[in-house]
């Protein structure tokens, strides 16, 4: 309960400053891109105060669980918009895109069932280790897939304000179609290597576990299955990246199908189907010895 209530006050901090982006699209105020960047930079350090805090208390990395795993996502996001914002013109609309997807985050790593909490890393020896690697890279690829879907949401808006040759309101602007392009080229280029990675170690451990008589996810676990899925969407997207025919909208648009993907295998694997990903190892042996004869 204080970890929820701590999360409520730092994205409510990040929900003024949202409301302050989208105030610079309706109204004059000579302060407002302060005030948007001022209220972000708070709620950033707040939220950097609050994860610091929980590896302080666990003496480890805070991703041993889905919600952890969420809150960290949502720091990165927040600290590279403030980062953009602050290499972007003064009148950039970044945060108005970043700030709706960490708001988000927040929400569901709040509406994640205490299940979803289980401390799943703490498996002693060399799988600790590699166990915190795998999450790591996946945790990195996740924040990669999300600056390309920002972006490619922001190529996608730009384009659609050309094409209908809208004015900016009030001078609020956003990146140029080049900026998102390269953006976008680039995250998908980070994320791939690192979720390919990821994987490969996780399957590295499951298999390991399994060759030692342990407890562990059947490889046709539907996480283990959408994983798999993910990196066949992220392989198909790399290759349409860089083919000229497919530069533009139709790779922005496939970029939104691989990050609402990606979303699924994070969370909505969690929330709609059966999966013993995530679930503390005392858990699933309980569970065992409940369906045993």
């Amino acid at each position: 309960m204080i970890d929820r209530l701590s999360v409520l006050c730092f994205a409510g901090t990040y929900g003024l400053a949202l409301a302050a982006d989208l105030a610079r699209l309706m109204l004059r105020v000579p302060v407002r891109w302060q005030l948007a960047v001022g209220l972000t930079a708070l709620g950033w350090v707040v939220h950097t105060v609050f994860l610091g805090n929980l590896a302080w208390r666990a003496g480890q990395v805070p991703i041993a669980t889905v919600f952890h795993s969420l809150l960290v996502l949502a720091w990165i996001l927040s600290g590279i918009g403030l980062y953009l914002t602050f290499r972007a013109p003064k009148p950039s609309a970044i945060g108005v895109f970043v700030l709706p997807l960490v708001l988000a985050l927040l929400g569901s790593a709040v509406a994640m069932p205490a299940d979803a909490r289980a401390d799943w890393t703490r498996l002693g020896g060399w799988e600790t280790v590699w166990g915190t690697i795998h999450g790591l890279l996946l945790l990195f690829g996740a924040v990669s897939t999300c600056v390309a879907f920002l972006a490619g949401l922001m190529y996608l808006a730009q384009a659609d304000r050309l094409k209908r040759k809208r004015p900016q309101r009030f001078g609020i602007a956003l990146p140029s179609l080049e900026q998102s392009e390269r953006w976008n080229r680039a995250a998908i280029t980070l994320a791939f290597p690192m979720l390919t990675a990821g994987l490969a170690i996780g399957i590295a451990l499951n298999a390991g576990s399994r060759r030692e008589g342990r407890a562990v996810l059947d490889w046709s676990d539907p996480k283990v299955i959408s994983a798999l899925g993910l990196w066949v969407v992220f392989a198909a997207l790399l290759h349409v990246r860089y083919r000229p025919e497919w530069r533009g909208k139709r790779v922005m648009l496939l970029t939104v199908l691989a990050f609402a993907f990606m979303l699924f295998t994070l969370l909505g694997v969690d929330l709609l189907l059966p999966t013993a990903h995530g679930v503390a190892r005392e858990a699933r042996v309980g569970q065992s010895l409940e369906v045993s004869p």
